[in-house]
């Protein structure tokens, strides 16, 4: 019999892969998550927890993506010298994200799940943000707010909005069906990077956030040579500042903090890098529980 927990799970581009990890060791302590709840990446891997995907298949799968390839570049992309000006100042993002969508979207589906409605009510929610109106969006409650039926949007779509990094991914088109107006969804990081407003922290059962930090001995530096640059260094700068600032206190959340050695949007990575990752953030997560007393004496 597991034990009931909820998880949140932070955004932090490609270091996603080891919160998964941590994530998978939960898992295997012997709880399910009943609801779960995160941003950009970690909307990413909520998604798949709440597909029902097991601690083994999650790493499976982790093996299995294509990580480079999820980075589709838009057209002009390639030119030299001026590819990615061109792409930025043409089409708002140097990545479509339409492959992103597609891998998640059969993720879901060899689950049996491909929209909300194949989800029990309120067991997956993200934060996206509406760069057209400036607020945040809760999926899937706000859809009903442009008029669309939640119960039949599709997951992998909402996921491909929630981890739309301005300049980086295109943003998502969403029209709302009262108005007709077109409102252009982005990354959920800059509304909220660890959403755990979204979960019932009055339940009895513990909520686990799974967030990651940087090895302090990593120095990075952003070679900005033009405005293509310059955005990506603004929007990756903007979704790691807040991991070296002071965390706030969430007294009634289990934090695992997983460390990582990688940029958040690095996503050159072969499959052994992609499993070293996770492996580390499965490390990570076994040792909370020993240490917080939360693992049981036998593994399921």
């Amino acid at each position: 019999m597991r034990r009931p927990a909820f998880g949140v799970f932070e955004g932090g581009g490609i270091k996603g892969i080891a919160l998964a990890g941590a994530a998978a060791a939960v898992l295997d302590a012997g709880y399910r998550f009943e609801r779960v709840a995160g941003t950009s990446a970690g909307a990413l891997t909520a998604s798949l927890i709440a597909a029902d995907y097991t601690a083994d298949e999650l790493r499976q799968q982790v093996a299995r993506i294509d990580w480079p390839s999820l980075l589709d570049g838009v057209p002009g992309l390639n030119i030299p010298l001026l590819g990615k000006h061109v792409a930025f100042l043409r089409k708002g993002g140097l990545y479509r994200g339409a492959r992103l969508q597609r891998v998640w979207g059969h993720l879901l589906a060899a689950k049996g799940v491909s929209t909300f409605g194949d989800l029990d009510p309120g067991r997956l929610r993200m934060v996206a943000v509406d760069l057209s109106h400036e607020r945040g969006v809760v999926l899937p409650d706000g859809l009903e707010e442009y008029g669309i039926d939640a119960a039949r949007f599709p997951i992998a779509r909402a996921v491909r909005m929630s981890s739309a990094v301005p300049f980086i991914f295109k943003p998502v088109e969403l029209q709302n069906r009262f108005t007709g107006d077109i409102s252009l969804m982005a990354d959920g990081s800059l509304g909220s990077k660890f959403p755990v407003e979204l979960v019932d922290q009055r339940s009895d059962a513990p909520v686990f956030g799974f967030r990651s930090v940087d090895v302090e001995d990593i120095h990075r530096h952003n070679e900005i040579r033009g405005p293509a640059s310059l955005a990506a260094a603004v929007m990756t700068t903007g979704m790691s500042a807040r991991e070296t600032l002071p965390r706030g206190r969430f007294e009634s959340v289990h934090q695992i903090l997983v460390p990582t050695r990688r940029d958040s949007l690095d996503f050159n990575l072969s499959s052994k890098q992609a499993l070293a990752m996770f492996d580390e953030g499965y490390a990570g997560g076994a040792r909370f529980l020993a240490k917080s007393a939360m693992a049981p004496s036998h593994t399921p």
